[in-house]
């Protein structure tokens, strides 16, 4: 499956942003400079169209046009300009000399006002803009007041005439298509200049992160737990990614280190249980011996074998316990769990002479846990202060219960206390003193009895004093 390029996806999107800005950034530039240009021609034939409006003279009861004349007007205008005069009381037509025998469109706007139109010119049939309004000749003061001497006055407006002027705007057509590509080869040029310096800065800003994947893949299986090289250039967004991927390395590291400890540990308390299986067949084996004998041998081998079992059933139960999905939990009483414990631990105490004090009530106390996995938690928890207690000490046995949760607390006296107490939660840990102790713990009771306490959501917690005595609280949520 191939995985989407960050680069890629950055280089498209910012690509496209920069088009999509420049090709509306040149629409703009494009349409105001055609504004502009179309407005000059606007502003352009209406001045002409307000001088020749103004050149149509009633004299001696007949139509005078000035600029006929080359009065109040230029040669060029006279030959080069194109406009037109309907007089529509009479229907004649009036051309400019740069019109030849051609008519432009005849238009005005409503009531004689000027309109503005694109239109094409008669005689080669370009682009043009025009405009068209309705005038009226006028009259002197003097020819006023001759006309009413004489009792012929004409009144101007029953003359009206149709005045359109065009400009051809070939100049203009001429002037936006060059605008045009300008524009265009200025987008496409843009685009590439763009194009490589986004892609510079995206490779560079993206250095960092490859570098960093250059050394996760370079990093090598036994050097998980050595921190990531976070260089100062990695952007801000990454950071944090980037130390929370080295802390799960390092949890990673420890998790394996804990395995290796695991296996190492495991293979040796089985070295033992092994070594003197094998010691014991290979002695009943050297000579023949009597029943009696093989049944001594055998009692032995049994011995070891069932230690060898109950190794295997801890271990199998700690894997079992970290993978458990669910539990099934009801509402037990640690006092009726913690008083049946005492009691069947009795004889245990008896033979070391341990004195046990009971420091609670026997109002039941109600939790919320699995009642077995209780009753191996509290049983393991009396099996090491019997086992690590000094002979004829003394063991003290408390339960509580506040809102919230259920305690139980066992204290009792050890003379060998590891330095990091987390370290008698860990799997196969014994003490220096059990280990050369062939009748000691397996080491796993109280990782089991952790894993146990959290599956049920409850804690396993361990404290020492000044004066050499350790304390196990086993806590489970209230059921009330």
């Amino acid at each position: 499956m191939k995985h989407p390029s960050i680069r890629n996806s950055l280089l498209v999107r910012c690509g496209i942003g920069v088009g999509a800005l420049m090709l509306a950034l040149s629409i703009s530039i494009y349409y105001a400079a055609r504004h502009g240009l179309y407005k000059e021609i606007d502003r352009s034939i209406k001045q002409t169209a307000a001088l020749l409006g103004n050149q149509i003279e009633l004299e001696n009861n007949e139509l005078t046009f000035e600029w006929q004349e080359g009065v109040g007007t230029n040669k060029q205008l006279i030959d080069a300009g194109l406009f037109q005069f309907w007089n529509e009381a009479t229907g004649e037509i009036t051309r400019s000399a740069g019109l030849r025998s051609f008519d432009l469109p005849k238009f005005c706007g409503p009531d004689g006002n000027p309109e503005l139109r694109d239109i094409k010119l008669p005689q080669n049939g370009r682009h043009a803009r025009a405009i068209g309004i309705r005038v009226y000749p006028f009259v002197l003061p003097e020819e006023m007041a001759r006309m009413k001497e004489s009792g012929q006055l004409t009144d101007p407006r029953s003359l009206p005439h149709i005045l359109v002027v065009a400009q051809d705007a070939k100049p203009v057509h001429y002037v936006l298509t060059r605008l045009r590509w300008i524009l265009g080869l200025g987008t496409l040029t843009t685009l590439g200049i763009g194009f490589f310096l986004i892609n510079r800065a995206i490779r560079h800003s993206l250095q960092p992160i490859e570098t960093l994947s250059e050394q996760v893949a370079k990093r090598e299986g036994n050097r998980l737990d050595s921190a990531l090289e976070l260089s100062s250039k990695l952007p801000s967004e990454l950071t944090g990614l980037a130390e929370s991927f080295d802390s799960l390395l390092g949890r990673v590291a420890s998790l394996r280190m804990r395995e290796k400890d695991f296996i190492r540990n495991a293979a040796h308390e089985l070295r033992t249980p092994i070594a003197g299986l094998r010691a014991t067949i290979e002695l009943a084996l050297n000579r023949p011996r009597n029943a009696d004998e093989y049944q001594s041998k055998l009692e032995s081998c049994h011995s070891q074998v069932t230690a060898i079992g109950e190794l295997l059933n801890r271990l199998s139960a700690l894997a079992r316990m970290g993978n458990a999905k669910s539990l099934r939990r009801e509402k037990i009483n640690l006092t009726e769990i913690l008083n049946h414990c005492l009691q069947n631990f009795q004889s245990r105490f008896d033979q070391r002479n341990l004195t046990v004090t009971r420091k609670f009530a026997q109002t039941p106390c109600h939790a919320n846990g699995d009642g077995t996995l209780a009753t191996m938690i509290i049983k393991n928890l009396l099996d090491n202060a019997a086992c690590y207690s000094p002979e004829s000490s003394q063991i003290d046995v408390e339960i509580s219960e506040t809102n919230d949760h259920v305690r139980v607390f066992i204290q009792n006296r050890s003379d060998d206390l590891p330095d990091e107490l987390d370290q008698l939660f860990e799997p196969l840990f014994r003490k220096d003193s059990s280990r050369q102790n062939e009748g000691s713990h397996l080491g796993i009771g109280l990782s089991l009895s952790l894993e146990s306490a959290h599956a049920m959501g409850g804690k396993l917690l361990a404290q020492k004093t000044a004066d050499g005595l350790i304390g196990l609280s086993f806590i489970l949520p209230s059921s009330a």
